[in-house]
């Protein structure tokens, strides 16, 4: 079975379909919809054998702003997104930009992003999702089979987008012009299009690999180390506190052994990764005793505790009161 990467929506919550405003917009008629994908990616299905490795390839024509958008979310794949007419708010971490004609966003496996700020507004914008073989930074990479790129220019692209965080770039009228081909093939449904597509998605990556080499081809060696791949895991944590983590699992979710993962993890918060686990549920806790009417048990299996009386022992130890000596002091919750 193929490893997935974690989609979450803004409250830290799993999203089973985190495409399912997109699907409703298409399905209301709110919005022009063309798109093909495999598992839970909106569109025509992708038969097996046809363009693998291709996740999704769409297009959406927005005509009058939404009240929709799509919440933070990660990839399986590299994803490609580029607009054709008009303008959309797109966020990557805490950088945001409004995007129109003439820019075109890459964003990897482990970069958590949205489009809309909150919301979508009228614009044509494109997309492709593409497995690498990756969902870490310091995994190789491995394009599909059928992208028409030579092998010394593949190992080129992945080198400069490992490389570097960047998600945006202004790009040259060759890639407009390539994304113009895709957006035409994406519109235009026939009996060859997953061949049109094939040829046109390798054309916008050639096109964009001029570009990146256009900015010096600059690459940070760290950026696709084990010690980068912890400290992106570290950062992801607070969103997936209920899960019971283990060292182990921590480490195995890392691609490293537990010595090293420890290591990495010390080097990067000063502490073990079991104090820095427990220190973030303990932050989470005490939020959410101080701000809602959950009980004390509903809070302790949200940050990852199957026994309530277990987690008030460490609760106690951490901040030298009871659970509900602590939702007390907070005051009546609204």
């Amino acid at each position: 079975m193929r490893e997935r990467a974690m989609f979450r929506g803004s409250d830290g919550t799993y999203r089973d379909d985190p495409n399912a405003p997109l699907r409703r917009a298409g399905a209301r008629g709110d919005i022009g919809l063309w798109a093909w994908g495999r598992d839970h990616y909106p569109g025509l299905p992708l038969q097996d054998g046809v363009l693998p490795g291709l996740l999704s390839a769409g297009l959406w024509e927005v005509a009058a702003d939404q009240d929709w958008g799509l919440d933070w979310h990660l990839n399986e794949g590299v994803e490609v997104t580029f607009v054709t007419h008009g303008r959309v708010g797109f966020s990557c971490g805490a950088a945001e930009w409004e995007l129109g004609r003439g820019w075109v966003t890459v964003t990897r496996p482990w970069q958590r992003h949205r489009v809309g700020l909150p919301h979508v507004t009228a614009c044509t914008l494109g997309w492709f999702v593409l497995e690498v073989g990756a969902l870490r930074p310091n995994q190789e990479w491995t394009w599909p089979s059928w992208l028409a790129l030579q092998d010394v220019d593949r190992q080129r692209l992945s080198h400069l987008l490992r490389g570097q965080e960047q998600t945006t770039w202004r790009v040259s009228p060759a890639v407009e012009q390539a994304v113009e081909r895709l957006e035409l093939a994406l519109r235009s449904p026939g009996p060859r299009t997953t061949s049109r597509l094939g040829l046109r998605m390798s054309e916008v990556l050639l096109e964009l690999l001029d570009v990146l080499e256009g900015d010096d081809g600059v690459s940070d060696p760290y950026l696709t180390s084990a010690e980068r791949t912890v400290e992106v895991f570290l950062a992801g944590l607070r969103t997936r506190l209920a899960e019971p983590w283990t060292v182990n699992a921590m480490a195995a979710a890392c691609g490293l052994g537990r010595t090293r993962f420890t290591h990495h993890c010390r080097q990067l918060v000063n502490t073990t990764p079991l104090e820095y686990l427990t220190g973030l549920r303990m932050e989470r806790a005490l939020v959410l005793l101080s701000t809602t009417g959950s009980t004390v048990t509903e809070v302790a299996l949200s940050c990852g505790y199957s026994s309530s009386q277990y987690f008030a022992t460490v609760f106690r130890q951490h901040f030298d009161r009871t659970p509900l000596q602590a939702r007390r002091a907070a005051g009546p919750t609204s």
